[in-house]
């Protein structure tokens, strides 16, 4: 038999088994599991839903926004290099509609002083010669074709002065062309000069051609005007 306590004989002295100084043994707490109601479990199930597709959301929208940016960008280079592009075809077109005008007046033009040159020296020779009415010898060269044209507009402008101004047809000059001399001076047209300073403003932009008619020595030159002028007539 098992004994709750002992006691010493001859004592009256009663022990236990427990020593009632020493603190109580720790106990390990009482776990009490939670206990929720389907309420709040289906509660709690739409609520992590929610969240859950608040988060996909977000991320899609974050990638979508990323995605946009990045094609904008893409789109703005690329509409860039075509802006550049369209800049420099259409510089590029009226580069070469402004060659092709200026071509085609380089070939029209020894044509049209052809056609023009007897006015042209007519006025020239109305201007000059009044000034020179104290001059013994005047000396004006020409084109042959219009020679007979020159010495009929000298006779009516100064019948007297007419008289001392010799008139020389030669091949070397163009019909628009002319050179006068008196004893101490001169006085040149020249087409074939004139062009050459056009030439020289509009060459260095690349406007014109290298070779053109009125580069050409003063014969072929001539020649050349002479074929113009009768397809201009």
């Amino acid at each position: 038999m098992d004994h709750a306590f002992s006691s010493a004989r001859g004592t009256g002295i009663i022990l236990f088994d427990e020593d009632f100084d020493l603190p109580p043994p720790s106990r390990e707490p009482e776990v009490i599991e939670p206990v929720y109601s389907i309420g709040e479990l289906n509660a709690a199930r739409e609520a992590a839903a929610k969240d859950s597709r608040e988060r996909a959301l977000a991320e899609a929208d974050a990638s979508a926004r990323m995605m946009a940016s990045r094609a904008l960008i893409a789109i703005s280079d690329q509409l860039e290099a075509a802006r550049a592009e369209a800049v420099s075809i259409a510089e590029q077109s009226s580069e070469a509609i402004a060659r092709l005008l200026m071509s085609c007046f380089a070939t029209a033009f020894p044509a049209l002083c052809a056609r023009h040159g007897q006015h042209e020296l007519t006025a020239l020779l109305r201007e000059i010669l009044p000034a020179l009415h104290r001059e013994p010898n005047i000396t004006v060269r020409i084109s042959p074709r219009i020679s007979a044209e020159l010495a009929t507009e000298v006779h009516a402008l100064d019948a007297e002065l007419a008289k001392r101004v010799r008139l020389l047809p030669t091949d070397a000059l163009s019909p628009g062309d002319a050179r006068i001399d008196w004893e101490n001076g001169a006085a040149t047209r020249d087409a074939a000069s004139l062009w050459r300073q056009i030439e020289n403003i509009l060459a260095p932009a690349g406007l014109l051609n290298s070779a053109d008619p009125l580069s050409a020595p003063g014969p072929a030159r001539a020649e050349h005007a002479a074929k113009e002028h009768a397809l201009v007539e």
